[in-house]
C-alpha cells in the first residue's frame, strides 16, 4: 500500500494509542512523520515515536533556536495524508477556525493533502453545539471523520467519546491513500478460501483451505501498490484492511462473481481452492442418519480458471497447482489447460507447508519459459515473492489494456 502519513496526536489519554497506529501503517509500508501538541507530551514521550519512525519529532517550532525545525510547506508537499488520533475538542476548534499557535495547528493549515480526524473526549464535551459544529465545519471542507466509539471513558463515564480502534481507523486511512510503490496501476482480482457445496441445510462438501495463501497475496499487492479485489470463499483467517473484498460460498457463486470482476481487472490470482465436485441434487430439509445410508451422486464443478483464462477478455492469469510431488509437467499442463500465463507449483506432500500451515514454499512457472523457486517462508513473504517474480510480465499486460 505504501503512502507518506503526517500523524499528528493530540493531547488526550488516548495519545498512547498512537503508537499502535504507527506500527500498524509501518506494517503495511507506509512512512510516517510524527508531530506532537505540546499537551500529548504529558501522555507520550516523544522519543517513543521518534525511535519507531526513524524520523525526528516536532512539537514546537521555537524551542530549538539553534536548529532549524520542520519546514511545514515541505513537508505539506511529502504528505500525502494527515491523520489527527486523537483528535481533541481543543484541536477540532482551532482547526475550524483557522488558528495556528502550536507544531500541529501550524502544520495543519499548510498540509494540502486528504485529512483525516479520529476524535477522542469526554462524552459531555463530544455532544457540545461547539465540538460538533467544529466538526461539521471540517467535514465540509474535505475531512474524513472516524467517529468515536461508545463505552467507559478513563474518566469512568459511560457514552460517546472514546477513540475509535486503531484497526478502524487504519482501514480508513488506508483506503484514501493514493497508490505507491511497483505495482502502482495495476488492477488485481485474487481469489482465496474454499468453496462449499451444500448437501442439505447443515451440511457441506469442503476442503482443508484456509485462505491464508490468497489473504497473503491481497495484502502483498496492496502493500506494492496495486488496488486489489478480494473473492474469496469462507476463510479461516481475516480479509486485509484496506482491500476491497467479495464474499462467496459456492462455486456458482464465485463464478458468478468472477463473471463480473475479471474485465474490471488487469491481473487475476486464481489461488481458491474451488470445489472438483458438488452434489447432483441437495436435500430440502436435513439428512437424518436414522434413515440409514444413502447413495451421493456427484457432478463435476465447472472449470473456474479456464473460464477465466479462455474468455474474452482475458486479464494476466496465474493459477495455483496443488500437487502431491513436485512434478512440474502435470504443473505445466494445467497452466497450459487453463490458458494461463503462470503457474505456482505447491507440493502438498511436504509436512508443514500448504494448506492450513503458515509457510510455504512453491515454484513460479511461466508460459514464456521461465521459472523462479521460492525458498520455504511464511506465507506472507512467499506471497511478495510470487508477486515481484511476475511483476514484470504483469506491468506490460497492464498497460496493454
Amino acid at each position: 500500500m505504501g503512502g507518506r502519513i503526517v500523524l499528528g496526536v493530540s493531547g488526550g489519554i488516548a495519545a498512547y494509542k498512537a503508537v499502535e497506529l504507527l506500527r500498524i501503517f509501518q506494517r503495511r509500508g507506509c512512512e510516517l512523520r510524527v508531530i506532537m501538541t505540546r499537551h500529548a507530551t504529558g501522555f507520550v514521550n516523544p522519543r517513543t515515536f521518534a525511535v519507531l519512525s526513524g524520523h525526528p519529532v516536532e512539537v514546537d517550532q521555537w524551542d530549538r533556536p539553534a536548529e532549524p525545525g520542520i519546514d511545514h510547506v515541505d513537508l505539506a508537499r511529502w504528505a500525502d495524508l494527515l491523520l489527527i488520533a486523537p483528535a481533541t475538542a481543543n484541536i477540532l476548534g482551532k482547526l475550524a477556525s483557522g488558528i495556528a499557535d502550536d507544531a500541529l495547528s501550524t502544520y495543519a493549515l499548510a498540509h494540502r493533502g486528504t485529512l483525516v480526524l479520529a476524535p477522542a473526549m469526554n462524552t459531555f464535551m463530544w455532544r457540545k453545539p461547539a465540538v460538533q459544529a467544529s466538526l461539521e465545519t471540517l467535514r465540509e471542507r474535505g475531512a474524513t471523520v472516524v467517529p468515536p466509539e461508545s463505552g467507559q471513558l478513563a474518566c469512568r463515564d459511560e457514552g460517546e467519546g472514546r477513540l475509535a480502534a486503531p484497526e478502524s481507523i487504519a482501514d480508513a486511512v488506508l483506503g484514501l491513500l493514493p497508490p505507491r510503490g511497483p505495482l502502482a496501476g495495476l488492477n488485481i482480482l485474487v481469489t482465496a478460501g474454499p468453496t462449499r457445496e451444500p448437501l442439505d441445510r447443515v451440511r457441506f462438501l469442503s476442503n482443508r483451505s484456509s485462505g491464508r495463501m490468497g489473504v497473503a497475496l491481497a495484502q502483498a499487492a496492496a502493500d506494492l501498490g496495486a488496488r486489489v479485489t478480494l473473492l474469496h470463499g469462507p476463510l479461516a483467517v481475516a480479509p486485509p484492511a484496506g482491500v476491497r473484498c467479495v464474499a462467496v460460498e459456492t462455486a456458482a457463486g464465485m463464478g458468478e462473481a468472477l463473471d463480473r470482476l475479471v474485465p474490471e481487472n488487469d491481473v487475476a490470482f486464481l489461488a481458491a481452492a474451488v470445489a472438483d465436485f458438488r452434489p447432483v441434487e441437495r436435500a430440502s430439509g436435513k439428512l437424518d442418519r436414522r434413515e440409514g445410508s444413502f447413495e451421493l451422486e456427484l457432478e463435476p464443478v465447472p472449470d473456474l480458471a479456464a473460464a477465466v483464462g479462455n474468455g474474452p477478455r482475458r486479464p494476466y492469469l496465474v493459477v495455483f497447482a496443488a500437487e502431491a510431488g513436485p512434478d512440474r509437467q502435470r504443473a505445466l499442463a494445467k497452466m497450459r489447460a487453463k490458458g494461463a500465463d503462470a503457474v505456482v507449483l505447491n507440493d502438498i506432500s511436504a509436512e508443514g507447508i500448504g494448506m492450513e500451515s503458515a509457510e510455504n514454499e512453491v515454484t513460479v512457472l511461466a508460459a514464456a519459459g521461465w521459472e523462479r523457486p521460492i525458498e520455504r517462508a511464511a506465507k506472507e513473504i512467499v506471497a511478495r515473492e510470487i508477486l515481484l517474480a511476475v511483476s514484470g510480465e504483469m506491468l506490460v499486460a497492464g498497460a496493454g489494456r
